[in-house]
This record gives structure tokens, C-alpha cells and sequence, in this order.
């Protein structure tokens, strides 16, 4: 509210004697004991503490020294420094109450508008702070459904069963780490948060594992590169014994075998290389395929 919490104080001390005229004709008629004077001396004293608290931030004590003045001498604006306190300690519904009880026995109240806006702000204040006292008691849960069936879930590092975790669980305030395990399925982490007060529900829903599997090309080129080049260094090496072993010397039979030795040495060489080059080729063209 934007109204001065010691306006009303001193608007309190001013209307003082005016109720005190008030109360004099009413103790006159009543025949009080107590004189008038008295009391306006104890209110004020009273208002003046509770003034002095106020200010010290001693809200209790300010309250309850208002509530002795309005004892004394009852004073409308005494109401309002009390629901300004009592504002100020948090306690909004009763401020609302003090609130209401200035502008019931203040006549014509100038500030009567003002005042009842600040007692719808005040009764929202409330309900707030209710609503978080509320979910304060309550404290913080969660709960994790897993999609289809049975499923190890790791709450926190702490691993249990999905079962267990169906139903709502008693957790602390913050962040949670929440991983779900499944053979056959990919691993399934989520960060969750719960602030005070709530309760958070996880619904998981694992993917299948994806397999591969890398199928090769039959190596058909380079097999039959291969073999023939085996054989052609076998047959070199047959025409290579053979022409060692021939009794005469330079004769065309001798020459003629070392030819051919050397011939199909050469061609075992390139048959080889290429079966090298089918290799990596035939390799090179192999499939990956995914199984789940």
C-alpha cells in the first residue's frame, strides 16, 4: 500500500482526544472508574512505543503495544498500524481482518478505495504463500513409467526396478539423473528437475538397438588371379629344375625350358599383383547392412 505506515500513527494520536470526548460521555453515563484523561495518557503512551518498535522493526511488540492503546482509548487508525505490522511479519490474512475493522469503524474512511485494493492484494499474497506452505508439506516426488514392461531404471547412480518406480516416490529437491536400461534397447537418459514441492512424472520410451553387420563381397577375381599365379610359379619352377638338370650344355632343350621358366615366373608375378588389386577392390565393395 502506498500509504505511510506513520501517518496512520500519527493520525492515531491526533483522533485521541476527540474519542476520549467520546468515551468520557459514554464512562460519565456508565459511571467508569477510570478517568478519561487516563486513559488518552496510557494510549498515547502505548502508540508511542508501538511507534518506536515499528521502527526497530519489532513488529511483534509494535503489534501488541496498538493493541493495548485500542484497549485504552479504541481508535480506528489503530487498526490500520496494526495491519501494517502484521503486514510486515508475513501475515497477510490478518492483516486483511485489521484491514476490514479500519475501514468498519472509520467513518466516511478518505483512503476507502485504497485500502480495498490493497486487501485484494493482500488476500492474493495469501494464497500464495499458502500454496507454498502447502507444497512445502507435501514435499517433492516423482514417478517413472516405462513403455513396454519390465525395465532397470537408474535413479541417482542407485539401480532399480521399473516396478518400483511406477508409483510416486519420495525425492529431494533439484536435479536428477534418470537412466533406463533394457537389453536389447539403447539406453534411455533424461535430466529432470523437481522444485520444492512438486511432483515430477518420467515416461520413457526405449528405442531398439541398432545393429550392424558389414557383409563382404566374395572375392571370386582375385581367388582365380590367385591360383593361377600359384600355378604358374609351380610350372616355372618345374621348367627352372628342369633346365639345371640337363646334361648338355647350351643346347636348345636346356635354353628352352629356362625360357619357359622365366616366362611363367613373369606371368605368376602379374598374376599375383592382380589378385592383389581384385582383393582390395572386392573388399572395398562390401555391403553394411542393420539388424535389429
Amino acid at each position: 500500500m502506498t500509504r505511510p505506515a506513520a501517518l496512520a500513527l500519527v493520525l492515531a494520536l491526533a483522533a485521541l482526544p476527540a474519542a476520549a470526548r467520546a468515551q468520557t460521555a459514554a464512562q460519565t453515563t456508565a459511571q467508569s472508574d477510570a478517568p478519561a484523561g487516563s486513559r488518552v495518557d496510557e494510549a498515547q503512551r502505548h502508540i508511542a512505543e508501538g511507534l518506536q518498535r515499528f521502527r526497530q522493526r519489532d513488529y511483534s511488540a509494535a503489534i501488541q503495544e496498538f493493541e493495548l492503546a485500542n484497549a485504552a482509548v479504541p481508535t480506528p487508525e489503530l487498526w490500520f498500524n496494526i495491519a501494517r505490522a502484521r503486514e510486515m511479519l508475513l501475515d497477510y490474512r490478518g492483516a486483511v481482518d485489521d484491514l476490514r475493522r479500519y475501514l468498519r469503524d472509520k467513518v466516511d474512511p478518505p483512503d476507502r478505495a485504497e485500502v480495498e485494493r490493497h486487501i485484494v492484494e493482500l488476500e492474493r499474497l495469501d494464497e500464495i504463500r499458502r500454496a507454498a506452505q502447502s507444497r512445502q508439506a507435501v514435499g517433492q516426488t516423482m514417478r517413472v513409467e516405462v513403455e513396454g514392461g519390465a525395465a532397470t531404471v537408474v535413479l541417482d547412480g542407485r539401480a532399480q526396478s521399473a516396478a518400483a518406480l511406477a508409483t510416486p516416490v519420495a525425492t529431494g529437491e533439484g536435479s536428477h539423473r534418470v537412466e533406463v536400461l533394457r537389453p536389447g534397447m539403447q539406453p534411455w537418459v533424461a535430466q529432470v528437475r523437481v522444485r520444492a514441492g512438486e511432483s515430477a512424472a518420467v515416461f520413457s520410451n526405449p528405442a531398439a538397438s541398432t545393429v550392424y553387420r558389414t557383409r563382404p563381397a566374395p572375392h571370386v577375381a582375385s581367388a582365380i588371379l590367385g591360383g593361377l599365379g600359384v600355378v604358374a610359379f609351380g610350372v616355372s619352377a618345374y621348367f627352372g629344375v628342369r633346365a639345371a638338370t640337363e646334361d648338355c650344355n647350351a643346347c636348345d632343350a636346356r635354353w628352352n625350358a629356362a625360357d619357359r621358366s622365366d616366362l611363367l615366373l613373369g606371368t605368376g608375378a602379374l598374376l599375383a599383383v592382380g589378385a592383389a588389386v581384385a582383393f582390395f577392390v572386392e573388399r572395398a565393395s562390401s555391403t553394411t547392412v542393420t539388424q535389429r
